[in-house]
């Protein structure tokens, strides 16, 4: 089955929902006890994006989308979302590895997508 436009869609959804729900992960753990940490905003928007995302995946797989094509795609969207946040919110440093890395995941979408 070709992958559609729309079912990349989702997936780039998805993908941006798992790792902003992680990027909110970071943001609660400054909070010092678990009390705090599980009752905070930043928790509560993670858990929403968790699910948010699990609904995506049931659709596209429900449709058809193959898993290994879902898999591959969805790491490879959510290291690149990851790493941009990182850098954006983190202050992270890229290195010539992660470049190289990201490189690579762009073309092995391209080639994942005929």
């Amino acid at each position: 089955m070709p992958i559609k436009f729309i079912y990349i869609l989702l997936l780039i959804f998805a993908s941006m929902s798992v790792a902003v729900a992680d990027v909110f992960l970071k943001k609660a753990s400054t909070f010092t006890d678990l009390a705090t940490f599980l009752k905070s905003p930043w928790m509560i928007g993670a858990i929403s994006l968790y699910i948010f995302q699990i609904f995506i995946f049931i659709y596209l797989f429900f449709t058809g989308m193959k898993l290994i094509d879902v898999g591959i795609m969805q790491v490879i969207l959510y290291a690149l979302i990851v790493l941009a946040s990182g850098i954006l919110f983190f202050h992270e440093t890229l290195t010539l590895i992660k470049i190289i890395g990201i490189i690579l995941g762009i073309i092995s979408i391209a080639l994942i997508s005929l």
